[in-house]
């Protein structure tokens, strides 16, 4: 006995000491070959372990054929997705070659197409759903592959959810592959429930919000017969406010009444109150900070209170938004502003108090509307001189009372970093002066942008938009020179400096003018998921006369952008340089701040 432990003592010793057996690490690069759709080559290549772990070195060759072997029904699964279901994978690994060498040859077979899709009943009988069949995402005749069986299944109870039928579930979804044929079948077998009406209301987990403000934001009235797509409008007009982290919206038999749906809403707030800074840059203003405190919840009614800070080489100024959501009406919110300001870009200098009180209107999730009472009194000095015999700078005061309107039409995807869809929007400010001068103008502006996803997974996003400015019923010479129309700079024409996008003055000083018009067109490119760059084309002027001449010169530039995605927003660092350069202009022009371009 005692000699056997002091031998098993030795054995431990030694493997302790020369440690765990030696294994000679296996480096490898993996081809796959034979899939001539690119599609099918891209998800293979996404798919594959031997890919994905390229960098994490085998022990051994008996390793990396396990690694192959695992592969092989990988990649089988992958190709059926797609259609390919007598798709054959097979390998060879050459470990002569260095690194060694594995070879994956595919052979995809034909391409499957969907022969019929049935719906049935729980009694196995044909049931009619109320979805057009052109919007099903699963048709006979299409390439057999599994993503559009989910998502046809997901759009068949989606449809039953918005006639009338709260808890309609699926009971079986079967999927018969014909390989004579070369088609598959499937069959959903539904069942639909009761037809059921929006029943009694109850809002659960609310702290300090009033309810009443919740219960103003809901698209159903009591009594209708269920629609689910009323539930999402009203879960996404709860989430818009920014009150809310997440909302929970959830429908019940109400046991007093069996033919309602008693409708559970449970939000979890936010915090109200939140303190943000940021810091800017762009080569013709400057640096800039900016630091804000905001209330979101200031009454327990949803008002809304912002207080800003803005603070630069060209600007210094303060300022307060209020927002009374309801007011008079659902969905029509009273709005005020004030603001005191001293700004100085290169065309003049203002000292300016604005204050403006006005509604503003959602008439539904995609259109808003607003007008308010807009009065400013400033004093300006102008930098350019409109008559070139006058060599004074000239000062101007006046006092403003205007009445903006707007109209803005948003179906874009996100605000801050749009990938699909349009906005649109116009604004009409008549406007009078008085004191120093005594004019009477319209300024106008259209302008609208269009986003269209490009590519797998849309990793590319073709971005454009057109801008166009008008002021009418005064002339140049006596407008002030802040109420002037300008374009350029990181909003507008990025090669050129602020304002500087126009016709120039002794000093290179900006005229400013009476219309304007801007293009741009970018390529939003992601090269991994937080990074990404942009070329972009910018274009346009500003002109003196109230309506833009198009036959006049047109200044442009190129530019390249990087991108940094993060949960609240693209960073946005631009490099542009002008191509129609004149000796006032800066041979790059730098932008760097917080979300897209436009």
């Amino acid at each position: 006995m005692r000699l056997r432990w002091f031998l098993m003592t030795i054995a431990l010793a030694m493997a302790l000491v020369l440690g765990p057996p030696a294994y000679a690490d296996l480096n490898y690069r993996v081809e796959i070959t034979g899939a001539e759709d690119s599609e099918l080559a891209d998800l293979l290549d996404s798919v594959s372990e031997l890919k994905t772990l390229e960098d994490k070195v085998p022990a051994s060759e008996e390793a990396l054929r396990r690694r192959a072997d695992r592969d092989l029904g990988r990649l089988a699964d992958a190709a059926h997705s797609l259609g390919y279901w007598d798709a054959e994978f097979s390998y060879d690994i050459d470990t002569e070659a260095e690194p060694a060498k594995v070879v994956v040859t595919v052979k995809p077979g034909p391409l499957y197409h969907v022969a019929a899709v049935k719906i049935v009943g729980s009694d196995g009988q044909s049931l009619s759903i109320p979805q057009d069949e052109k919007k099903l995402p699963l048709k006979p005749g299409d390439p057999a592959r599994t993503a559009p069986v989910v998502a046809a299944e997901t759009t068949l109870l989606a449809a039953l959810g918005d006639s009338g039928h709260p808890f309609a579930k699926v009971e079986n979804r079967r999927v018969e592959i014909d390989r004579d044929t070369q088609t598959m079948d499937v069959t959903y077998m539904l069942d639909p429930g009761p037809v059921m009406r929006f029943g009694p209301l109850a809002i659960e987990g609310l702290e300090r919000l009033d309810p009443v403000y919740v219960e103003g934001r809901l698209r159903w009235q009591r009594g209708e017969i269920y629609d689910a797509s009323k539930v999402e409008e009203t879960r996404r007009a709860l989430i818009e406010t920014g009150l809310f982290s997440t909302v929970r919206i959830t429908p019940t038999v109400d046991p007093q009444n069996p033919d309602d749906a008693r409708m559970t809403i449970e939000p979890t707030e936010r915090l109200h109150r939140t303190i943000g800074a940021g810091v800017a840059y762009n080569t013709s203003q400057g640096i800039g900070a900016r630091a804000f405190w905001e209330n979101r919840n200031l009454f327990g009614g949803a008002e809304y209170l912002r207080l800003s800070a803005e603070a630069g080489q060209q600007i210094a100024g303060f300022r307060a938004n209020f927002r009374r959501p309801d007011f008079l009406a659902i969905d029509q919110d009273f709005l005020a502003t004030a603001e005191i300001a001293n700004d100085e870009p290169v065309a003049y200098h203002s000292r300016r108090v604005i204050a403006t009180g006005g509604l503003e209107r959602r008439f539904d999730h995609l259109l808003t509307g607003g007008v308010a009472l807009e009065a400013d009194k400033a004093n300006v000095v102008q930098l350019a001189n409109v008559n070139p015999f006058t060599a004074a700078q000239r000062t101007q005061h006046y006092t403003l009372v205007g009445l903006p309107a707007y109209v803005k039409l948003d179906r874009t995807d996100n605000l801050l970093n749009p990938t699909t869809g349009y906005r649109a929007q116009l604004s009409v400010r008549p406007a009078h002066t008085f004191v120093g001068s005594n004019l009477t103008f319209v300024t106008n502006l259209v302008s609208g942008s269009a986003y269209w996803a490009l590519g797998p997974e849309d990793r590319a996003v073709l971005a454009g938009k057109l801008a166009l400015g008008s002021l009418a019923g005064a002339p140049l010479a006596p407008l002030p020179a802040d109420q002037r129309i300008y374009v350029g700079g990181g909003g507008s024409i990025r090669p050129y400096g602020y304002q500087m996008a126009g016709p120039l003055d002794i000093g290179n000083v900006p005229i400013g003018g009476r219309s304007s018009l801007a293009l741009n067109l970018e390529a939003r490119i992601k090269i991994t998921d937080t990074i990404g760059i942009v070329p972009f084309v910018d274009a346009g002027s500003y002109y003196e006369s109230p309506v833009p001449q198009l036959g006049r010169t047109l200044l442009y530039g190129v530019g390249l952008g990087l991108r940094y995605y993060t949960a609240f927003g693209p960073l946005r660092l631009d490099l542009a340089t002008p191509l129609h350069k004149r000796t006032a202009d800066s041979p790059i022009q730098v932008y760097i701040s917080l979300g897209q371009a436009f």
